[in-house]
């Protein structure tokens, strides 16, 4: 089995939540090598309040805002919600219910990972 790049931004459609089942976008933050390995992902949602935010870092409110086209499926703002780590393993990217994307670009993996308040996430995240 291939290996998994970070940036990866991908459509879990059997994603869960509170309401169920529905299909959400995420991105992962890490990379793996082996079917066991933890991905670290972050679930994106559109932002309908772009009023109470800012494009890029709002590390108070736990979320980074994209542009508009940012990926080619983001057709509104955006945003990462950074303050819960969602975990996938790399057997997991490769079922039928995941979509993958394109990868973001180094800058904005830089620009996210320099946004988190790493109070709210596991330590293992980034070691």
């Amino acid at each position: 089995m291939a290996g998994y790049n970070k940036g990866q931004a991908f459509l879990d459609k059997k994603a869960t939540n509170l309401d169920g089942t529905k299909g959400k976008y995420f991105i992962a933050l890490s990379s793996a090598e082996y079917d066991d390995d933890d991905i670290i992902c972050f679930v994106m949602n559109t932002e309908r309040r772009m009023d109470l935010y800012h494009p890029l870092c709002n590390r108070e409110k736990g979320k980074f805002i994209i542009k508009p086209n940012t990926f080619s499926f983001i057709k509104d703002y955006t945003s990462i919600m950074l303050k819960m780590e969602v975990y996938y393993k790399l057997t997991e990217m490769y079922e039928y219910n995941i979509i993958l994307y394109e990868t973001a670009d180094e800058l904005l993996l830089r620009q996210i990972k320099n946004c988190i308040d790493f109070n709210y996430i596991l330590e293992k995240v980034f070691a």
